[in-house]
């Protein structure tokens, strides 16, 4: 999921030599100084003393503090000596305070139930919400994790480093300079973690898989980590045992360092054969007893990311921080479509898709030509442009090859849009809000027009508060997140139907939705954490929502996954903002249900 970089902009000022990025889950991060100019670049050789006397010597790129080996300088050197030198990028990692699966006593009981929040008049229990609507048979009443977030043991049992592993050490890389070294370790509390799902009437987890703890080493002529497949198999086969489905996403954003250093990672085309071999060799390994996958998590947010600070330092040749976000977002369907045509042609069972993030919008005033035109442009941005490919035409959407000359945004061939046409069972979206859209304040015309615009292309913006009064479009999260997240139940139903109508599916998840509450991180008595009010009425009136959208609306939803299971790192936020429906004690790492979790549980045993 999600923290900062939830609303990393697609926009990147294409004259500058870095974009500030506006995370999603949190305040924007900006680098100490932009990257402003080739004198702010040093090239040096790496020191001799890291390297093996027969290694080629990589070169080095020093930005303001930010150093990662120029792309292509690294040799493919597949040894334990090779992998050593990725680790040496990254530099000294703490290890875990132990290394062996814990096996918990089972079954957990829940605490007693909370009491009321309300008094019934005001507000009904969520096992009385729209009691007699119940949810289809077959529902997925899930939670959501992912690889970085929760697993930690960074180093453990042959694993490679990722960026994230590297960004999480660079300068203003992570807000509060924590990093995913150990976290939750859910590596090898797994089974602790899935054992306390299932009192709570929980039946499916959705995860993501480590590229690089399957490929230390990233590419398709490199060795397979075999303790990392054994993991997941391990982990997978206790889900199943447990009697919850295990969903796996193959990339939630840990993209191995190797790739990234051999030729720039998703800005370089090299990307796809390297992505489709290890989704082929994940497939093979658990076929049959995974049924659904997700090839990407949020691939907008994702490539926004890579062309900002301080991703932008590893480029791949001839792609700037102004391109990177579309090249990425080309190689990155290929990929996609790529891996589940081997999906199909393996004939392995079930059904696979991508996640999409953001929303499509309201227009901010409803009078407003301007706003109503931004608004579609941000659909296109945000939504259509790996949607669109896939689920409609094959092709970007109009808007962005009208914006955007092949420099920018390549081409699809006429194979590759019938590979991406229909390369997806059913639609995903990470429902965590929806809010009005605006033109740019000196008019729509202005920006689209003018590519110096600092709007463009997207030229529009979501707007937190409605054009009559000022009133926010719902409740706020803890300052964290502000910039993005609110609640916005109301909003929820015709959201889900404008998806559907747009992108037709005959089946949809919410495949993640969840909130900051506020100040949790502030607080230091276990009473005030597990009493996360603001997080409570979110999924209350958003399941509430969710029932109408299937029953009035006739949507085919068929599961929601609550982010998260457990708090964890939340990007470039770290372990600051909280969206766990449990808590975590970093220091013991005991797990605490909270509020949330319980109400969640009533909520579904008495639906289902």
């Amino acid at each position: 999921m999600r923290l900062l970089l939830k609303s990393f902009v697609f926009i990147v000022l294409h004259h500058a030599a870095y974009s500030q990025t506006t995370t999603g889950q949190g305040r924007s991060v900006s680098p100490p100084t932009p990257l402003s100019s080739a004198s702010d670049v040093r090239i040096t050789a790496a020191p001799s003393s890291a390297l093996s006397t027969s290694a080629t010597i990589p070169t080095l790129t020093s930005i303001n503090g930010v150093s990662f080996p120029s792309v292509g300088s690294i040799p493919r050197d597949f040894s334990p000596a090779g992998l050593e030198r990725l680790w040496d990028v990254v530099g000294p990692v703490q290890a875990p305070p132990f290394t062996t699966t814990r096996v918990p006593q089972t079954p957990i009981a829940l605490p007693s139930a909370p009491p009321a929040l309300y008094p019934s008049w005001f507000a009904p229990s969520p096992a009385n919400i729209f009691p007699n609507l119940k949810l289809p048979k077959g529902f997925f009443f899930g939670v959501a994790t992912a690889a970085y977030q929760v697993e930690g043991a960074v180093k453990n049992e042959g694993k490679g480093p990722t960026m994230w592993d590297w960004n999480s050490r660079q300068p203003n890389g992570v807000a509060d300079n924590t990093t995913g070294d150990i976290v939750d370790l859910q590596y090898y509390l797994y089974k602790e973690d899935v054992a306390r799902v299932v009192p709570l009437g929980v039946n499916a987890h959705s995860f993501s898989i480590s590229w690089a703890r399957i490929f230390p080493f990233g590419t398709a002529d490199s060795p397979v980590n075999q303790a990392g497949l054994d993991h997941y198999s391990d982990l997978i086969n206790y889900h199943i045992k447990s009697g919850v489905e295990p969903v796996v996403t193959l990339f939630h954003w840990d993209t191995p360092l190797s790739v990234q250093a051999y030729y720039g990672g998703f800005t370089s085309p090299k990307i796809v054969d390297d992505f489709v071999n290890y989704a082929k060799t994940v497939f093979k390994a658990y076929n049959g007893r995974v049924k659904t996958w997700y090839t990407f998590n949020e691939p907008r947010v994702y490539c926004s990311q890579v062309g900002g600070y301080p991703f932008n330092i590893s480029l791949a040749p001839g792609v700037n921080s102004s391109t990177a976000p579309y090249q990425c977002s080309y190689n990155l369907l290929r990929a996609h479509a790529g891996a589940v045509k081997a999906f199909r042609e393996m004939g392995i069972s079930g059904e696979i898709a991508f996640k999409n993030d953001d929303f499509v919008g309201i227009p901010w005033r409803a009078n407003s030509t301007d706003d109503f035109n931004a608004n579609e442009r941000h659909a296109a941005f945000r939504i259509g442009v790996f949607s669109d490919p896939v689920y409609t035409t094959g092709d970007w959407p109009k808007i962005m090859t009208d914006t955007l000359p092949p420099s920018y945004l390549p081409r699809f061939t006429a194979q590759e849009k019938k590979d991406l046409k229909g390369s997806a069972d059913f639609f995903a979206i990470d429902a965590y809000r929806t809010q009005y859209i605006s033109a740019p304040p000196d008019g729509l015309a202005a920006c689209v027009s003018n590519v110096n615009h600092p709007m463009w292309p997207e030229c529009n913006t979501p707007v937190l508060f409605d054009s009559n009064a000022g009133w926010a479009n719902g409740p706020s999260p803890d300052p964290l997140s502000d910039d993005w997240l609110q609640a916005t139940p109301n909003f929820l139903r015709a959201s889900l139907r404008t998806l559907q109508q747009r992108w037709p599916t005959k089946k949809m998840y919410i495949s993640e939705f969840g909130f900051v509450e506020p100040f949790e991180e502030d607080r230091t008595e276990l009473f005030r954490i597990t009493e996360d009010v603001t997080r409570t009425n979110y999924f209350m009136t958003y399941m509430g929502e969710i029932l109408l959208a299937i029953h009035e609306d006739k949507l085919p939803i068929a599961g929601i996954f609550a982010w998260a299971m457990v708090d964890n790192a939340e990007w470039s936020s770290g372990l600051s903002a909280k969206f766990g429906i449990q808590h975590v004690n970093y220091t013991t790492l005991e797990r605490t249900y909270k509020r949330s979790a319980l109400q969640l549980s009533e909520f579904f045993k008495a639906h289902l």
